[in-house]
């Protein structure tokens, strides 16, 4: 295989970026790369330069230095390695096309098994009143514009002639802020092929927090039909029916929409019963709807404060983005995936197939796991410094007050 040069010893390679790299190796050990490159049917069949293992831990580097050249992360992934093992040597560095054949014969499904075969080590305790409490958020991401990632995931049909964009679904564990479950796919019509899965991957004792401008009614009646109960931010012109005012100044409806929520063969739909908390964050009014429907198990300033430390994905991957050498974390622009303190700008992909693109968003979402689970899964959810930094919500009134009319 044509070489580009050795490693050595570079200015430029701060131990930080050696340490980052030993990471992936201690939250991913090689025996655990190893099981899922034979599940998948990618091992290679003879000696290479890189062979699988390798081009994984390659794929993952990639996410953790977003900005740098092919051969200036395959020289820091061979760095970090040598580090990690402390035995000073030098190592062969590939072409930038040896490292893209590379990627292309490992494809996307290995990674995709590696957060899969990982990701219920990241699962955290029931945190809320018997409840283990998880996050649903999903991102729109832009992929380089070519013909197959056009042909695979589309356009978004609001950019008219943009780049195409895939969407990603993500379920995040509150107590750790680790990623449990994903699922991605084109952006068009996306909603309930990604959401749906999720939620009925769901055991029935959780209590998840979403948006309902992210996954919609027919999706509450989903989790709600795997007993997971549920508290979402309504948007502005959700239509509800109040009904009772209860002690803590929450109150009771009936779920507009609710003939979403019928069954296949069931053409008339159900009542929803729901519960509302009325309250702000930076300034802007907030209406919290929950299943929860009894205010002595879960009162209305519990759950402002449980939902004020929600997860959201798009401030995930805004942090990883900025681990890069000089990359800082983008600023909050607002608009359909943006919104009060969340960042614009996600990690950028290189690939131009649709399998690479796959492969990448994979591992990003790795690499995002690895580093919640070595530098912050030992901390108490609560203590957290996301925690501690999250926008703080103040519940409208303490006691019985008037309905006011909100549709």
């Amino acid at each position: 295989m044509e070489l580009s040069g050795t490693t050595s010893p570079d200015a430029g390679d701060s131990l930080a970026d050696r340490i980052a790299v030993a990471m992936l190796t201690r939250a991913f050990p090689a025996d655990v790369v190893d099981g899922v490159l034979a599940d998948t049917g990618r091992t290679q069949m003879r000696t290479r330069l890189l062979p699988s293992r390798v081009v994984v831990y390659f794929v993952l580097a990639l996410s953790l230095f977003p900005g740098l050249k092919y051969e200036r992360v395959a020289r820091l992934l061979s760095q970090g390695l040598i580090w990690s093992l402390g035995r000073p040597t030098t190592c062969p560095v590939p072409t930038a096309a040896a490292l893209s054949r590379a990627r292309a014969r490992l494809g996307a499904e290995p990674l995709e098994a590696l957060f899969r075969a990982t990701a219920a080590r990241v699962a955290g305790p029931p945190t809320y009143r018997g409840l283990r409490v998880l996050s649903l958020d999903t991102l729109r991401i832009e992929a380089p514009d070519s013909e197959e990632n056009l042909a695979a995931f589309g356009r978004d049909p609001a950019a008219g002639e943009g780049p195409p964009c895939l969407r990603v679904a993500a379920l995040a564990d509150e107590s750790t802020q680790a990623v449990v479950d994903a699922r991605l796919g084109p952006d068009a019509g996306a909603g309930a092929a990604l959401t749906w899965p999720l939620l009925r991957a769901l055991a029935g004792n959780e209590l998840l927090l979403a948006d309902f401008g992210t996954v919609g009614v027919r999706s509450w009646c989903v989790a709600r039909e795997h007993g997971v109960e549920l508290l979402w931010a309504a948007p502005a012109d959700t239509a509800l029916s109040p009904h009772a005012v209860l002690p803590d100044g929450s109150y009771r409806c009936v779920l507009d929409g609710a003939g979403d929520c019928a069954g296949e063969e069931d053409e008339t739909g159900v009542a929803v019963p729901v519960r509302v908390v009325e309250c702000t964050v930076a300034g802007t009014p907030v209406r919290l709807v929950t299943s929860l429907l009894d205010p002595a198990r879960a009162p209305a300033a519990e759950l402002v404060e449980l939902y004020a430390r929600r997860w959201r994905f798009r401030e995930a991957l805004a942090d990883l983005a900025a681990q890069g050498p000089g990359r800082a974390r983008p600023a909050a622009p607002g608009g359909a995936d943006g919104g009060p303190g969340r960042p614009g700008p996600v990690p950028m992909l290189r690939s131009r197939s649709a399998s690479g693109v796959r492969q990448e968003v994979w591992g990003h979402l790795l690499v995002h796991q690895a580093i919640t689970v070595l530098l912050r899964g030992d901390l108490p959810g609560r203590g957290t410094a996301a925690a501690a930094a999250a926008p703080r919500f103040t519940a409208h009134g303490q006691g019985p007050q008037p309905v006011r009319r909100i549709v």
